[in-house]
């Protein structure tokens, strides 16, 4: 029996979530602190970027459909192998985000009291798993859900605490290039998220359609969220009382009052598990389409009754597990998960760009890819951890070099 296949606005709910995910917790002060009063604009800035990357992750997902997402538009442009070597940036980053995710979410109520952001992990590890076992419709519809009711509350107290204690919202400083470019580079992790909505096309309705209206309400609302809230801690008093560094949870206190930290808590529960849903979802698809094509074992290519590609949901939670593990064991910290599946995500997304130069015929998509490519590339050698750095080049050499090869081969036919 086959599933019934998602809608544009259930699809979204697989979006809005995840893309605002934790950098809304965490980006909006930071940003502020280095670009004071033109934080606004490095917002707005950084809102056109992902309206382009969302563009060209969307162009690929309607012209290449299936289980392999972006992956099937990378092989069409640059090879099998190439098509390999990003769906392995992809794994291995999902296998360390997705728990760090889990974790992230714990942080925040560990500090309720009572349990450890670990032991959070660990409870909400096997509950996700489980969702992702029923009918992608069905998650899709809750993951909806909780990105409704985050991106809601998130706008109210952000335009709640504007509206009680708003200064002029005007830009008197003078303009720093440096703070504004590193500001940006700070900002350029709220952009990931769109490159894994390929991998569910398969499972909505008429994909052309569906993924346009859906990557459209999609970037309207997280658009809409990301400046109110960067907004109201850039011109009110974002703090709770009694004074502190600038929060979210600060923004809350108008709305929520005493209840500001619970609060946050229930929205960090909300995205984050929303984020776990997509990438794990997601990626499962990914494994099950390379089981399917030979790469992996073909175990990993079983379905359910209903569709839902269980081996490969099972194969991820057996990862996850591992990192949680070996956080547990004092191996991994959150910081280091988050910097080295941030490596492995961003070069995936890189390739995924460059086939986007390559198809679309739009001249200023290309020109703007390109530019977006150099920074990436940048921000990739300076900020990449030097083991990320070590295995992404050695899986670049392996597969690129199989590429090659494989090429002259078919040239010589």
């Amino acid at each position: 029996m086959k599933q019934k296949k998602m809608g544009a606005l259930t699809l979204s709910g697989f979006i809005i979530g995840p893309v605002l995910g934790s950098g809304i917790f965490i980006l909006p002060p930071i940003v502020h602190s280095i670009a004071k009063e033109w934080a606004i604009v490095a917002w707005v800035v950084m809102i056109l970027i992902s309206f382009m990357v969302a563009f060209i992750f969307g162009f690929l997902s309607i012209q290449f459909p299936g289980d392999g997402g972006a992956t099937n538009a990378i092989e069409h442009v640059f090879g099998t192998y190439v098509k390999r070597l990003a769906a392995f940036y992809l794994i291995i980053g999902v296998t360390f985000g997705a728990a760090a995710v889990l974790l992230t979410a714990g942080q925040y109520i560990e500090k309720l009291g009572g349990i450890s952001s670990l032991s959070t992990g660990y409870i909400l590890l096997p509950l996700c798993i489980a969702l992702l076992l029923a009918r992608v419709n069905l998650v899709g519809k809750i993951a909806l859900v909780m990105s409704i009711v985050s991106a809601a509350v998130l706008f109210i107290g952000g335009a709640k605490s504007l509206i009680v204690s708003a200064d002029n919202m005007v830009i008197t400083s003078s303009f720093n290039v440096s703070d504004f470019s590193y500001a940006l580079l700070i900002l350029f992790w709220a952009v990931f998220g769109w490159e894994v909505i390929g991998n569910y096309s398969a499972d909505v309705k008429d994909p052309k359609k569906t993924i346009t209206k859906a990557i459209l309400l999609s970037i309207v609302a997280i658009s809409v969220v990301d400046l109110i809230v960067a907004a109201a801690v850039q011109w009110s008093d974002a703090g709770l009382p009694g004074g502190g560094d600038l929060t979210i949870t600060g923004i809350m206190y108008p709305v929520f009052g005493e209840m500001s930290h619970l609060v946050m808590a229930g929205l960090a529960l909300f995205l984050c598990c929303s984020t776990y849903f997509l990438y794990a979802g997601g990626i499962s698809r990914l494994v099950a389409s390379l089981a399917k094509d030979g790469v992996l074992p073909k175990l990993l290519g079983k379905r359910s009754a209903q569709d839902v590609p269980y081996a490969a949901v099972l194969f991820i939670f057996v990862l996850n597990t591992l990192v949680l593990t070996g956080v547990q064991a004092g191996i991994f910290s959150l910081e280091k998960l988050v910097a080295f599946a941030n490596s492995f995500l961003t070069m995936n997304a890189l390739i995924g760009i460059c086939a986007g130069i390559v198809l679309i015929p739009n001249r200023f998509i290309k020109a703007s890819g390109m530019l977006l490519s150099v920074i990436i590339i940048g921000m990739l050698a300076f900020h990449s951890t030097a083991i990320s750095l070590v295995i992404m080049i050695l899986l670049a050499v392996y597969y690129v070099g199989k590429q090659l090869v494989s090429n002259k081969k078919a040239k010589a036919l």
